[in-house]
């Protein structure tokens, strides 16, 4: 099996911290970064397979997560660890130049020499992909089905072509709903392209866009994209050999994720494993003692309440792996016998809602007592083995 972390940071030292504009501050903002760097290398020496970060802009209150550009965070916790892979969860696409976001992952993967993950969203948060997507225009999904959310979906799909494009070819040209490549009318009169590169006629006419360099990993990173409000958005991915992130606690959906992921493979013909192409998972709250666990879950349900069961996002609580290394172990070992799931991902937050001594203490216990009955080593042990 594989493990993955989804980075959750907040500059709010603790639940109860109530600093107004908290995501303003540099002493809180660097105090987390330490925690960030003391997490990764945790889970980097315990075995987890990677690390991935959500695009989120403008979260002056210090929560939720302070990750406004995921592939930075990405590359900056690479030079902190030796072979976790690294990536984002994802990339907001319909408000994004995807040429840019090519070319920004195909660096990170070449940077790491192959640790880079790449992930995909729609956007669901007005407040910012709103106001970054008015040149397009484009914004937030809202999953309901109105021609917005269409032409969300329609851009999340082009723009994924691009990247793809991008990836795997030398030179491309591309002419779609929202983006031209190259625009038309664009001279480049550059005598070393017409001698060593490509895409340009004999009038200085630029017929093809590129990225350089490419990507590191052939044809390129491994893609994630979270459970979406839309099945279209699920089965585009599951045609593509996306890997869905589903952290609902309704097994009903998981199964329905799993299904709806092997139809779609097979309509492309390709044929899926029982458990493929789904990534389960959610918060996770554990201790050495039952009451404790109990506690600590409390204090996290509580808290993802108050961040994410309210508008805009109205979410629902995620599944909860809570209780002893034990009892977290049966879990997993429950949710791999029904479904066949090979890969699950935890939300790690940190510094709140616990604090950092606490959240580093759970992170500890998953990594050291939960990750090896399923196989996994620490790094030490593996190189020394």
């Amino acid at each position: 099996m594989k493990f993955f972390l989804m980075f959750n940071p907040y500059t709010w030292p603790h639940k109860d911290s109530n600093i107004k504009l908290a995501g303003r501050r540099t002493d809180l903002y660097q105090d987390m970064l330490e925690v960030a760097v003391e997490h990764a290398k945790i889970a980097d020496r315990c075995g987890f397979e990677g690390i991935f970060f959500s695009e989120q802009h403008g979260n002056i209150e210090g929560i939720p997560e302070i990750t406004s550009n995921p592939i930075l965070w990405d590359l900056f916790l690479a030079g902190h660890t030796e072979r976790i892979m690294l990536g984002q969860l994802g990339n907001t696409l319909p408000v994004s130049n995807p040429l840019l976001v090519a070319d920004q992952i195909a660096h990170l993967d070449q940077l790491t020499k192959g640790r880079a993950m790449a992930g995909f969203t729609r956007g669901n948060t007005p407040r910012w992909a709103d106001q970054y997507g008015q040149h397009i225009p484009m914004g937030a999904t809202r999953s309901d089905k109105s021609e917005a959310d269409e032409r969300n979906l329609r851009a999340l799909m082009e723009c994924w072509q691009i990247i793809k494009l991008a990836w795997t070819q030398d030179v491309f040209s591309f002419d779609g709903e929202f983006w031209k490549f190259p625009v038309e009318g664009t001279k480049w009169p550059y005598p070393i392209t017409k001698e060593f590169g490509a895409g340009v006629d004999e009038d200085d006419n630029l017929l093809g866009v590129s990225i350089a360099p490419g990507p590191f990993q052939d044809p390129h990173p491994r893609v994630f994209a979270p459970m979406s409000g839309r099945a279209a958005t699920v089965r585009f991915w599951a045609q593509e050999g996306a890997t869905i992130m589903c952290l609902t606690a309704r097994e009903d959906l998981v199964q329905g994720m799993l299904d709806v992921y092997a139809d779609e493979a097979q309509s492309v013909g390709r044929q899926t494993r029982r458990g493929e192409g789904i990534m389960v998972g959610g918060t996770f709250s554990i201790a050495g003692d039952e009451a404790t666990a109990r506690e600590r879950a409390a204090v996290m349900e509580a808290w993802d309440s108050r961040l994410y069961g309210v508008p805009p996002y109205n979410l629902p609580h995620p599944m909860g792996l809570n209780g002893t290394p034990q009892q977290v172990i049966d879990q997993i070992g429950a949710l791999h016998d029904k479904f066949g799931v090979e890969e699950f991902l935890f939300i790690n937050e940190f510094p709140a809602p616990h604090g950092r001594e606490v959240a580093t203490e759970m992170l500890e216990l998953l990594g050291t007592e939960v990750l090896p009955a399923f196989g996994v080593k620490e790094a030490a042990a593996t190189r020394v083995g």
